[in-house]
């Protein structure tokens, strides 16, 4: 019993390992992803989406009354559609357009992209509850951490896909795909929170 219980405490450093490992060169492991089972695909996804998740409803939760029991999660929300939206889209277009990419690669781009995106929402966390706390004590109305966190999230998920997408394909169409995939991504985010930006004083109570 005793040995198994360590086997598994040492298993955790190298399964934590392995999975930041895939971010080191994302072109070669989301191609390493795609030939694998649909479950090792969906795995850097699902925790990515958790990590994201949690930081955002922790960061959700600040106002300048103080921490509110219940998270602000409109701009969370708007990520997701966002990626909802712009990825399948970006999926066909690459098989439209003949490109060298094919289209479990690219999912599986989006998946490392959602893992970075956690780790670095997870990162950032610290110093937005040190700008919080700043905040609510000086009644600074700049909601940073509610837009911040997330909108850090959508930004590096968008750079991992569109450096796959040039690093398997160096065409001219790859590369204009890459950029109108980060383009729309930040469209409809914009658009989705406009109207909730517009009432910015709604968000800070």
């Amino acid at each position: 019993m005793g040995s198994a219980s360590l086997g598994a405490a040492v298993d955790r450093p190298h399964l934590i390992d392995s999975l930041l490992r895939l971010l080191d060169r994302p072109a070669r492991s989301a191609l390493e992803l795609a030939r694998r089972p649909l479950s090792a695909t969906a795995a850097p996804a699902v925790l990515g989406i958790f990590l994201v998740s949690a930081a955002s409803a922790l960061a959700g939760c600040i106002s300048l009354s103080g921490f509110r029991l219940v998270p602000r999660l409109d701009v969370l929300r708007a990520v997701f559609e966002s990626l909802l939206v712009v990825v399948p889209g970006t999926t066909v277009f690459a098989i439209y357009l003949r490109l060298r990419i094919p289209a479990r690669a690219f999912l599986a781009s989006t998946a490392l992209g959602l893992l970075a995106a956690g780790v670095v929402a997870a990162c950032v966390l610290p110093l937005m509850a040190f700008i919080s706390v700043i905040a609510v004590k000086s009644h600074t109305y700049v909601p940073v951490p509610l837009l911040f966190v997330p909108g850090l999230a959508l930004a590096t998920v968008a750079a991992v896909p569109a450096r796959v997408i040039t690093a398997l394909d160096s065409s001219k169409a790859a590369r204009w795909l890459s950029r109108a995939f980060i383009f729309f991504l930040g469209a409809v985010f914009v658009l989705r929170i406009n109207t909730a930006l517009l009432k910015i004083h709604t968000w800070l109570w």
